[in-house]
């Protein structure tokens, strides 16, 4: 359908041409507006208003297919979009005629199909990563598993580029701030090398080696600012390859009403120890060819209940892109990757969480929703640890060769550097890192 448009102009002229009108869908990318080319079309816009808000102009890139197209990724509760183009041909404007989107009803929606819009996206685009979407972390904590990196802010551990995050380790000794004696000998002061420190606890700003040698390695590890609670998740992305390498993607709650860990509850949608040999038993390769997800919860730090389940290859690994899923209401937690189901925790009607799993004691969710912990506000977590005393990399499973640390030696960070000669060939380029190529929240 085509459009006869008259403009008089400032001067006086008056032309004639036909623009196609526009269209407009809603999908998993947003709000998606694209119009037909036409000969001497050299800029289109399009101006729209959602749910009969403020008007919004916004500039149109022609594809290699010749169709001009804008999307809007954050557009949310999306019930009718008002929209139009505006083209300029042979100097003078033009514009294509009015059109109106409105909602489908629910029920004609296909199964599965989240109802929600897009509350967060990033594609990662930009030559940076959005600080007004992500923190970075900057520290030495190692966590509770006592890992063996330092978060950075640098642009070698965490960057963007070609429309992917990168979150890639690197050596200490190769970033020009350490040298191999500073490892043994000197000081790890946070915030004078990387500007600032974000996180003090377990020693995150500051070490001295005469404690144990220095962390050998640097990392990243970015937390969203935008948080969801109840709705869909989904991250996709390439988990690395390389020995020791731990990376994650999971979910912590922005507050804390219930306590601390475990009490508010952790989502770990996708955790995986990437070295190519990781055998827990004669035939059970726990490596790069498993990938796992956790939800912790529980009344008190010496109670963490979890329910996990995993996926494993039996032919080749998971390392290349997959799109990790969480569905996520009332009712239930769903985890999947390419639409295959690796967790599924449901609440019953008619009970809670704390009375499904028969928890004894003080109750602290008696005043949340049947499936608190995880009935509040909870953000993104991306990040790459290596190593670490406790979580991902047991010393009763045999890998490639031996470990080079035991999870119970004085310096385990020592002893895992100078077992380099093994580890280090194991990893190349940008193999070792994360690659992500897109996040995004809905809303229920």
């Amino acid at each position: 359908m085509f459009t006869l448009w008259v403009l008089l102009t400032t001067v006086g002229l008056v032309s004639c041409y036909i623009l196609p009108d526009p269209q407009f869908s809603l999908s998993a990318k947003g709000g998606e507006f694209k119009s037909e080319d036409i000969p001497g079309l050299k800029n289109l816009y399009f101006i729209y208003k959602v749910n009969k808000g403020t008007e919004l102009l916004r500039k149109a890139e022609k594809g290699a297919d010749g169709i001009w197209r804008y999307v809007d990724a954050l557009m949310e509760n999306v019930d009718e979009v008002d929209y139009y183009s505006q083209g300029y041909l042979d100097g003078l404007i033009f514009g294509g005629s009015h059109q109106v989107w409105k909602r489908v009803p629910l029920a004609t929606l296909p199964p599965r199909r989240m109802r929600g819009a897009v509350s967060f996206r990033d594609d990662f685009n930009g030559n940076h990563l959005d600080t007004n979407h992500w923190t970075v972390q900057v520290t030495a904590t190692g966590e509770y598993h006592k890992e063996f990196q330092v978060y950075t802010n640098d642009h070698r551990n965490v960057y963007v580029k070609n429309g992917k995050l990168y979150i890639k380790p690197t050596l200490a000794v190769d970033s020009g701030h350490f040298t191999e004696n500073d490892l043994y000998h000197g000081v790890l002061d946070v915030k004078k090398t990387w500007g600032t420190c974000t996180f003090s606890g377990n020693r995150g700003c500051y070490r001295e080696a005469k404690d144990g040698l220095l962390p050998p390695l640097l990392s990243g590890r970015i937390d969203s600012k935008p948080t969801l609670k109840y709705g869909q998740v989904v991250v996709r992305a390439q988990i690395p390859r390389g020995d020791w390498i731990w990376p994650a993607i999971w979910m912590r709650p922005t507050n804390s009403p219930y306590g601390g860990w475990p009490q508010d509850g952790e989502i770990d949608f996708m955790e995986a120890a990437c070295n190519e040999v990781a055998y827990w038993g004669k035939n059970d390769n726990h490596g790069i060819k498993r990938i796992h997800s956790t939800l912790h919860f529980g009344p008190d730090s010496a109670h963490d209940h979890h329910v996990s389940g995993e996926k494993v290859k039996e032919h080749g690994d998971w390392h290349e892109f997959h799109t990790y899923k969480m569905d996520w209401s009332p009712d239930h937690i769903i985890i999947s990757v390419d639409d295959d189901v690796i967790l599924k925790m449901t609440v019953a009607d008619g009970t809670t969480l704390w009375n499904q799993y028969k928890f004894q004691g003080t109750n602290p969710w008696a005043h949340g929703n049947k499936i608190a912990p995880f009935d509040q506000q909870f953000h993104m977590i991306l990040n790459v640890a290596i190593g670490g005393t406790y979580g991902m990399f047991n010393d009763k499973t045999h890998y490639a060769y031996p470990k080079p640390w035991h999870n119970t030696d004085k310096d385990p960070l020592k002893n895992f550097w100078e077992g380099r000669h093994n580890w280090l060939p194991t990893w190349h380029g940008d193999d070792v890192a994360m690659i992500v190529d897109y996040v995004e929240f809905r809303h229920m």
